[in-house]
């Protein structure tokens, strides 16, 4: 991306790293182009802004911090991509609960706070068999975390771990690739 992203010291957010970001995107790169990209706790939105300037056709992102959604909307229209964005300040699990069918996604990213909780809740609401029609699911965590949570069966998963977080490479049934990362 060669516009800079905005962020501000004042706003409470923990970024994906650009490394972390770029074994994503190299993870995922086959599944990028044309897709519809959605981006949960998307605080600044550089993963989804990454993801349109690697060729998705558009991206979602949700934030519920008013002033992190205004550097957001900021960062869009530094962008320039404000036309291919749509922006939903509110809570990640509210969205996803008022959606029963994520298809309208073709990813997924979630980069929820650590240690919070939500970990487990997206788990329960995102990785169920009835629930996989989206081609990559991606949920940024710590390793730290992720040694709480009890990931469901019948995924193939191969773990990377970056620092102190972690990559889950999650395999459904049919070899379509779900990325946690």
């Amino acid at each position: 991306m060669t516009s800079r992203i905005a962020t501000r010291k004042s706003l409470n957010i923990r970024p994906t790293t650009g490394l972390v970001r770029k074994v994503l995107f190299d993870t995922i790169a086959e599944h990028v182009s044309g897709a519809a990209f959605l981006d949960l706790f998307a605080g600044t939105g550089s993963v989804g802004l990454e993801a349109l300037s690697k060729g998705a056709s558009s991206a979602t992102f949700v934030e519920r911090d008013r002033a992190v959604v205004r550097a957001l909307r900021s960062n869009i229209e530094a962008a320039g991509v404000a036309r291919s964005c749509r922006v939903f300040p509110i809570d990640a699990v509210s969205f996803l609960k008022k959606r029963d069918d994520p298809s309208e996604f073709d990813i997924i990213f979630a980069d929820p706070p650590y240690q919070r909780g939500y970990l487990k809740i997206l788990v329960h609401i995102l990785l169920r068999p009835e629930r996989l029609p989206t081609r990559v699911l991606a949920i940024q965590t710590s390793k730290f975390e992720l040694a709480d949570v009890k990931l469901p069966g019948g995924f193939a998963i191969r773990q990377k771990t970056i620092g102190d977080t972690v990559l889950l490479l999650v395999t459904d049934t049919e070899g379509g690739v779900r990325c946690l990362s």
